[in-house]
């Protein structure tokens, strides 16, 4: 996929999604991408699952 088709569908998607799926793009860690969401840790896996089956299966975006 490339990286403005990339940055549509991430547009698309909930905020917390689509800062979900850039922070893990950029490198960051769960307890980053939780502090940033307002959210348990726990749940960082769980959103990430979601927010990458909505994205088509490519979680980390172009390289």
């Amino acid at each position: 996929m490339s990286s403005s088709e990339w940055e549509r569908r991430v547009d698309e998607m909930s905020p917390a999604h689509g800062v979900a799926l850039r922070l893990r793009r950029a490198g960051y860690e769960d307890v980053i991408i939780a502090v940033a969401l307002g959210v348990p840790v726990a749940s960082i896996p769980a959103l990430l699952l979601v927010a990458q089956g909505k994205l088509g299966g490519d979680v980390d975006g172009p390289v």
